[in-house]
Parts: C-alpha cells; sequence; structure tokens
C-alpha cells in the first residue's frame, strides 16, 4: 500500500508512535478529514504524519480517483497511472518518474510497517489533480480534474471458473448470500428454471428439483420438504435463491465465497466442476518415507514449461509485446511431439492476451500440426489449486482434453501461426496445458520455433518473434524445455505381510530430471522443474506373494514437503487428492487385491501446483 503527504501547520490531535529509527517524527493523526472532489473518504489504516507532513493511506484514495497500481518488490518502486499520466516513485528516493522524464520529489517516499509512503502533492498533481490544506478545519481536499461521476461497480458471479458481469445486484440477508436462480441454470449444463405461479419458481439441477416459494423457509426438493433457515425471495422479478444451501445440497463438495468489497461471488459445483471424485483424508502422522530408487524420463513427447516470470508485472514485461518462453526445434524427423504448460498472473493493470505460436523457420518444408488438444483454467483468487490445478490434472489424467480448432492446420514455410490464444483479465490467473504433433508436409528438414507469446494492445501474436524476456531470479518458477513430458519411477519388490514401506517421489534427488541445466533452452535463462508442473508421472510397485492366497494391498499417500493437492489414476479410476497437510493427514487408496504370486501394481499421478511437493507413497498389506 501507497501513502500520500501534505504538509502541516500544527500538530494537535496527536499520538506520539515511538521505538524503532523508522517511527522517528512520526505520529498517528487523528480528527483529520480527507475530501476528493468534495467528497468525503475514510481509510482502514491511520493517518500519519511525520516532521510535518501528513500521510494518507493510498489504496482507498486510488480506487476513489480510478488509478492503476502496480509494485516491483525488487526496485521497492509503486507505478501509478490515471489517464494519460504516469508516475513511478521509489522508496528513499527523490528522483521520480514522471511520464518517462526525471523529477525530483521533496519527500522522499518511505517504509513503515511494510507499507510505502509517498508525498501526496507530488502524486495527486503528476496525476491530474490538486491538493489543498486546510489548517482551521483540519482538511484535505484533492481535486481531480475531468473527474466523471462515480459509477457503481458491476457484480460478478465465478460459477466453476466462468466469469459472468451481472445484470442483477448479489444480496446477503442474516449472513446468507442469494443471486436470481436464472444465473443457475444459464451457466450450468443440464439445468432447467421456471416459474410454477407467481410466487413459485422450479429450479432442476444435477437431478434434483427444487421448489423455491416467495417468502418460505420451506424448499421442496424432489417433492420433500425440507425446512431451512434460508428464505428464497422475490426481487425485480427474479426469484432469488440461496446459494450456499444449493450448493450443500447438490453434493459431491463445493464451495461458496462472496468478496463484498469487490462484489465477486464465487461458486464451486464439484460434480459439474471435475470429472473425478475426491478421496476421503484420514488424520494422523505418517512414517518418514525413502527417496524413490529409481526414476528416468520416459516417452518422446517434449515439454515446454513456461512459469517464468509467472508474476507478470511492467518491469518484466516492460513493452507491449513480449515472449515468456520458446522452444527452437531443428531436425530431420518426420513427427515430433510437444506438450505445453504454462501459468502466468496478469499484473500489467490490463488486460492482455497471451498464446501459443509456432514459426516456421524452413525455407522448403510445410508443417502441419496434428492432434492438438488442450484445456485451461483463469482464476482471479489465490485458490489456485482448485480453480486451476485440480482441474487440470483431472481432465489430463482422464484423457479429456479438448481437440482444438488448429487440429490438421498447414504451417507455409516463413509462416507463423497461432496454436491456441487465450484472454486474459487484469489480476486473473491462467494455467494451460496444450499438446499437439508437428509433421512435415514432404520431405525436408524441419526448422520451427514454439513461442508462448503476450500483447498487451491486441498486438498480432504471429509478429512477436523476439527472445524470451529475462527469468525473474528472484522467484523461483520453472522455464525451461525439457526431452519428455512423463517419468516412470520403479518401487523395490513389496513382499507381502512385510511391514509397510514408503516412499517419497519429486524428491528433488533420484527423480529430479528437468533441471536447470539440462534444459533444452537456455536463452535468457532458465529454471529447473523439480515440482514436475506438466508432467505425468507413473509410480510401478512389483509385490511378491508367494502365499498362493488372495491378499489385499493397501496404499496411502501423504504430503511431504507442504500442503500436496492433485489427480491419480489407480486401477484404471482417477481419483483427487484434496488438500493434504504433510505429517497430518493423508488418502487411502480403494484396496487392492492379488491373486497370483507376482504382480507389478502401477498408479500415475500429476500434480496440481502450489507448496505441494513431495509425495509420499506407502504400501502395505491389510
Amino acid at each position: 500500500m501507497v501513502i500520500l503527504t501534505v504538509s502541516l501547520l500544527s500538530f494537535s490531535q496527536q499520538t506520539v508512535l515511538a521505538g524503532t529509527s523508522s517511527s522517528k517524527g512520526l505520529t498517528i493523526e487523528k480528527n483529520v478529514t480527507v475530501n476528493v472532489n468534495g467528497q468525503k473518504v475514510t481509510f482502514k489504516d491511520p493517518i500519519l504524519n511525520k516532521n510535518g507532513h501528513l500521510f494518507l493511506p493510498m489504496r482507498n484514495v486510488y480506487e476513489i480517483i480510478g488509478a492503476t497500481v502496480q509494485w516491483n518488490q525488487k526496485t521497492k518502486t509503486a507505478s501509478a497511472v490515471r489517464h494519460d499520466n504516469e508516475v513511478a516513485i521509489t522508496v528513499n528516493s527523490k528522483i521520480a518518474i514522471v511520464n518517462g522524464k526525471k523529477v525530483t520529489v521533496n519527500v522522499p517516499p518511505f517504509l513503515y510497517k511494510d507499507k510505502t509512503y509517498v508525498p501526496i502533492r507530488f502524486l495527486s498533481e503528476n496525476l491530474g489533480g490538486s491538493v489543498q490544506w486546510n489548517q482551521q478545519t483540519r482538511t484535505v481536499d484533492i481535486m481531480l480534474k475531468d473527474e466523471q461521476k462515480p459509477v457503481d461497480k458491476p457484480y460478478y458471479l465465478h460459477i466453476n471458473n466462468k466469469r459472468i458481469v451481472m445484470n442483477d445486484p448479489i444480496i446477503t440477508k442474516q449472513n446468507r448470500t442469494y443471486i436470481p436462480a436464472h444465473y443457475f441454470y444459464e451457466n450450468l449444463e443440464n439445468a432447467t428454471g421456471k416459474w410454477l405461479s407467481k410466487d413459485q419458481f422450479e429450479l432442476q439441477l444435477y437431478g434434483l428439483i427444487f421448489v423455491f416459494t416467495n417468502g418460505s423457509n420451506i424448499i421442496q426438493i424432489n417433492d420433500e420438504m425440507v425446512v431451512t433457515e434460508e428464505q428464497p425471495f422475490i426481487q425485480s422479478e427474479n426469484m432469488y435463491v440461496p446459494v450456499k444451501f444449493i450448493v450443500n445440497t447438490v453434493g459431491e463438495g463445493g464451495n461458496v465465497r462472496y468478496l463484498s468489497d469487490t462484489r465477486e461471488l464465487y461458486v464451486y459445483l464439484y460434480q459439474s466442476m471435475f470429472t473425478s471424485k475426491f478421496l476421503e483424508k484420514s488424520f494422523g502422522a505418517t512414517p518418514v518415507p525413502q527417496n524413490i530408487p529409481n526414476a528416468k524420463l520416459d516417452g518422446a513427447r517434449s515439454l515446454l514449461v513456461s512459469d517464468n516470470p509467472e508474476t507478470l508485472t511492467t518491469s518484466d514485461v516492460p513493452h507491449s509485446t513480449a515472449t515468456l518462453a520458446a522452444q527452437n526445434v531443428v531436425t530431420s524427423n518426420a513427427l515430433n511431439e510437444h506438450r505445453i504448460f504454462s501459468w502466468h498472473y496478469n499484473t500489467l493493470g490490463q488486460d492482455i492476451q497471451l498464446a501459443i505460436t509456432i514459426e516456421n523457420k524452413s525455407a522448403t518444408t510445410a508443417l502441419q500440426v496434428v492432434n492438438s488438444k488442450g484445456t485451461y483454467k483463469k482464476s482471479s483468487h489465490s485458490w489456485i489449486n482448485y480453480d486451476i490445478g485440480l482441474p487440470i490434472a483431472d481432465q489430463a489424467l482422464n484423457n479429456k482434453l479438448q481437440r482444438t480448432e488448429t487440429d490438421g492446420m498447414t504451417i507455409a514455410p516463413g509462416e507463423t501461426k497461432i496454436i491456441q490464444s487465450y484472454d486474459l483479465l487484469n489480476s486473473y490467473i491462467i494455467g494451460f496445458m496444450h499438446d499437439f504433433d508437428i509433421q512435415s508436409v514432404g520431405e525436408g528438414e524441419q526448422n520451427y520455433t514454439i513461442r508462448t507469446v503476450l500483447a498487451k494492445n491486441n498486438e498480432d501474436v504471429t509478429t512477436i518473434h523476439s527472445d524470451p524476456v529475462a527469468i525473474n531470479a528472484y522467484a523461483a518458477h520453472p522455464r525451461g524445455v525439457w526431452p519428455s513430458s512423463a517419468i516412470i519411477g520403479e518401487f523395490p519388490t513389496y513382499q507381502v505381510d512385510s511391514k509397510e514401506v514408503g516412499y517419497s517421489i519429486s524428491n528433488s534427488k533420484t527423480d529430479h530430471l528437468l533441471t536447470k541445466e539440462n534444459s533444452l533452452a537456455q536463452v535468457n535463462g532458465s529454471v529447473g522443474n523439480s515440482g514436475h508442473f506438466g508432467i505425468n508421472y507413473m509410480v510401478n510397485i512389483p509385490v511378491a506373494n508367494p502365499t498362493g492366497q488372495a491378499k489385499t494391498f493397501k496404499i496411502k499417500l501423504s504430503g511431504r514437503g507442504g500442503l500436496y493437492s492433485g489427480a491419480i489414476k489407480f486401477n484404471g479410476q482417477v481419483h483427487l487428492i484434496p488438500t493434504l497437510k504433510p505429517g497430518k493427514e493423508y488418502i487411502e487408496l480403494p484396496g487392492y487385491t492379488v491373486d497370483g504370486a507376482n504382480e507389478v501394481i502401477t498408479l500415475e499421478f500429476m500434480h496440481s501446483g502450489g507448496s505441494n511437493l513431495p509425495l509420499a507413497i506407502y504400501i502395505g498389506t491389510e
């Protein structure tokens, strides 16, 4: 948060802050009024005075004046953009940049309790305004030019990662959230809604039939009367229905979260969001596992990871276009298999376009894109495992990547084409995974470059042929190209009725195969992929059963290096692993019965992202 300042002529109504050097000469101001274009504003943080200068909390002020703010942690620089004016000001520096030119700041910014403070007069006047201090009334008046009448913020509904700008308000009554029923049946598959009378509305959702009555706490579900604490109601000819009640009733799990400050409602119905079901958690400690003794890359589908810089800032991406990651391919192979895994957070202050492109550098050989399929998910908050990682892992292990229009596309010599394009709103996160194959049209050597690219102002992304931007060395997110997108790990043979044993995968030792050094792309840096993002990880567990009797083996999974969540394919069935706390929670797979003397149990994993590695796998006998 950045704080703004003006000079004061007196220091009454103050509380002195003492203790550290940063608080020297710093006081809390009381009974000070701040007006922006004549409208009084209030602040969550205290108003401060340092050596005769008044400081105000920036975030609320900027929301009111309509400025966009960026913070560069590396350089300790705050940037603000309003209309055609841009100001960048740095902590403890009297030099600022205003519309590309250096100017002097009379009062340098400083840090106090992890917040950045900047002078109000300098910043507001350079953003097209003025500041007045009235000593008698202890009032700060900020006047801004060309200010339009404030417009009410819209309401947003995020339902299973789909973002809807609502034409109706979200309403909260007695700590319960209600929205019009039509947002459910218009945005979910196999859902319908209709009025039964002027006071009753029917909503059909996932095999359930809800009947809501205006003002009644009795809700009919599949002809059964249920007494609730919620009361649906009619407003503006819409039946407002209780969101949490519907999510809980549908089953299979779900979440509801309403952010009143930003007017955003997040609704997750796992039954429609995920193909697979979650395994149930168990609680208790698990033994310390050994490292998996043997692992190797498998398959010929290469992996390009575009995850650094993960947080896209104006410092990391200073121009209007950029290449985020790239893979150069020169080969005589007739067919080449590729996977692109990408994860980026847009903090550029504007909506952008991301894309996967291929530039055919050959002068003679045309290329054809085949088997082009992928998936992507977006989110505007920090539940990225459930918003992005788990849905991608679920679709990948269920072989449900969506075939795209670029399947069968031909790229002529010297031509660049888009494999897939994604729109990303400001302050949104995206994760995407895309598989495709490239084959030659006719004879000749293939020579092409795959890129993940970014455009800020609707530029033609096929013209972006730059080298990748420099990696953010202070954020260890992976970037690179590796020769395979699959790993096979092998356990030692487990003897029936012997003691339970556990092995850790993603242990950064035996199975750390995706290193910085062995990345096939090194331009402007690479970072190892020890988290195996975008990787299908196979685990083979040989079991020996010399008893001559059918024996059932039990397998447990537990996080070891932080919170873990992901997806697992076991015995032909995909399961979702809920977030597990290391050393405190684990899940058990369904029992696996072996009739013969020897067999190999195969597990396939895909991690969902986040601080969730490594994973420990335990096997024992029931």
